[in-house]
């Protein structure tokens, strides 16, 4: 029986009887479920998400969720990696809280209500997410840097440059402020006397003494009353023997250092040298550990720029990142308007009804369901 309202059934289905009953339901039911699918249908009138919807997407939204989480990033990542983090740490603090508030001002009061009125997925939800994400792993990226590279370079940059020390003559606690060392000739390692304490890691220690002092056997003299200018490093020599290979050990010009600053190395150092001390009945009472470098100054100067190519490299990655998350996202959205809603898909595009853009044919077939079935 035709009765001017879509058919569900397949073509060659056997036809299911049913009372006069048993039909005025069945089309009540369709009724409802086809009457949801209409409000449903205008509730996204004007937007993209309504399936056929001809799909506009705004340059300017693109281009803003592109810009605003990767300048967000820049800034984070910036004011963490350079001399702010180190010069006005507070002032560095109270920026990220600031940052931090306007997010969860903007998620309060514009995503939020928002995604009350409205359940479909917009840009201003995109943007929260890539935004928080953006200070968050700017955050993490920039101190990452800045305690690889930057602090160390400006914390030696701070302390004093000693030119032409001789340890023969002088003790570690008149240079507790030195950072970088130039040694008087004749100062070299004397890795016979090297040796290590183990946690995790071998950490490394060698002192730095006089080779006039030492005698034709190789023994150094006990002339001098402590020996508190030490060579340092990690994983650089033998567990098991006197053998230090740390830093520029093996180049003939190298006769200067640069002062070890890590706190959490130094204790280990110091246990390291406590042992030698015990082992080659050496005594020092004030160590200061170095970084054994052929040109420290050049080396120092590099950390800087390194902390910089990192910055630009870390930058650059965000850039591919946020144009990656924004064009997945306008492929989501596409989907989302090709796919429509399961209640529209059952409904909207079935065969009794024709082309579902028709909207004449989907009041006609309501109108012929009421003029029917009405009076049954």
């Amino acid at each position: 029986m035709e009765h001017g309202f879509p058919s569900h059934r397949q073509p060659g289905a056997a036809q299911i009887e049913r009372t006069p009953e048993e039909e005025k339901e069945h089309y009540e039911q369709q009724e409802e479920k086809l009457q949801l699918a209409l409000e449903n249908r205008q509730a996204h009138a004007g937007t993209i998400f309504a399936p056929g919807s001809r799909i506009r997407m705004n340059i300017i939204p693109l281009f803003l969720n592109v810009l605003v989480p990767w300048v967000v990033f820049i800034f984070c990542c910036g004011l963490t990696s350079f001399s702010v983090m180190y010069t006005a740490r507070s002032v560095v603090y109270a920026l990220m809280a600031l940052l931090a508030l306007l997010w969860l001002i903007l998620v309060a009061f514009v995503v939020i209500p928002q995604r009350k009125n409205n359940p479909e997925p917009t840009w201003w939800s995109y943007a929260a997410l890539a935004v928080g994400i953006a200070a968050v792993s700017g955050i993490i990226c920039g101190l990452r840097n800045f305690t690889a590279m930057s602090r160390p370079y400006y914390e030696i940059e701070d302390l004093k440059v000693i030119h032409q020390l001789d340890v023969r003559s002088e003790q570690g606690q008149n240079f507790m402020d030195a950072g970088i060392v130039y040694f008087a000739k004749g100062n070299e390692l004397d890795r016979g006397r090297s040796w290590h304490f183990r946690h995790h890691q071998l950490y490394c220690v060698a002192p730095v003494v006089d080779s006039t002092q030492q005698s034709a056997a190789g023994e150094a003299s006990t002339a001098t009353p402590s020996i508190d200018f030490w060579a340092v490093g990690t994983d650089c020599c033998s567990a098991s023997s006197s053998d230090f290979r740390c830093g520029n050990w093996d180049s003939s010009k190298a006769r200067s250092a640069i002062r070890v600053l890590d706190d959490s190395a130094i204790p280990y150092y110091r246990l390291a040298v406590q042992q030698a001390e015990t082992l080659y009945g050496l005594v020092a009472a004030h160590p200061i550990f170095f970084e054994w470098a052929e040109d420290p100054l050049a080396k120092v100067n590099g950390w800087s720029a390194t902390v910089f190519k990192d910055y630009l490299f870390m930058v650059a990655t965000a850039l591919v990142v946020s144009l990656f998350a924004v064009s997945l996202t306008t492929c989501r959205f596409s989907m989302i308007v090709r796919k429509g809603t399961r209640l529209e898909r059952d409904y909207y595009y079935d065969q009794g009804w024709g082309d579902f853009y028709n909207d004449e044919a989907w009041q006609k077939g309501i109108s012929d369901y009421h003029s029917r079935y009405n009076t049954m």
